[in-house]
């Protein structure tokens, strides 16, 4: 059964969604390591995910449409607001990305992006409901561990590659991808904001 999780695991994530068009925002604004710290955040964010599954507090959200609706509504809204600010870099000629670029604010940034992602809470409140006859003793620890570390590394290489020397990959400093990630992020929060709001009322 965990080797299926497993592969559920990989599809999810190499499914366009939030978590990848936030690594390829830090990376096309602030280069590799930006991309690297904010893999960083989604995989601690999914090792948060994995023990609110876990211990049944995902499930006592998603089952509360009030919560479900506030989670949405501020993961949304965080998604539009970094469009907002990439448009604004990418029309900003004096911007200057190794300046702008802070470790910690990419770390943030893709943990906030993950944790407030609903599909993921989904996500793994249906994997565990699945694991949850085999998680007992170290398994509770070495579950979140490895969902955690898997993705994580899967969103480093994304960042590596995609900001390799090769320049067909690269895409660091590139004004019109900047643009194209920047309307992307934006109707990615615009459709979280409106299929929230149209589940909810």
């Amino acid at each position: 059964m965990f080797i299926w999780s497993s592969i559920a695991h990989l599809i999810a994530l190499t499914s366009p969604g939030p978590d990848t068009a936030i690594v390829i925002r830090q990376v096309t604004l602030y280069g590799r390591k930006s991309g690297i710290m904010a893999s960083l955040g989604i995989g601690f964010g999914i090792s948060l995910h994995c023990f609110l599954a876990i211990s049944g507090i995902s499930l006592f959200v998603l089952s509360n449409d009030q919560y479900k609706f506030i989670i949405s509504l501020f993961g949304g809204s965080y998604l539009i607001y970094l469009s907002l600010m990439m448009l604004k870099t990418s029309d900003d000629s004096s911007f200057n990305s190794s300046e702008s670029y802070k470790p910690v604010n990419s770390f943030f940034t893709g943990f906030i992006t993950n944790i407030f992602n609903i599909k993921a809470f989904i996500f793994f409140v249906s994997l565990f409901t699945i694991l949850i006859d085999s998680i007992e003793g170290i398994y509770f620890y070495l579950y979140p561990i490895y969902f955690s570390i898997t993705s994580c590394l899967w969103f480093v290489l994304v960042s590596i590659l995609l900001s390799s020397s090769n320049k067909s990959f690269n895409i660091h400093e590139n004004r019109t991808i900047k643009f194209i990630m920047s309307i992307l992020l934006c109707v990615i929060g615009a459709s979280i904001l409106f299929r929230s709001i149209y589940e909810y009322f």
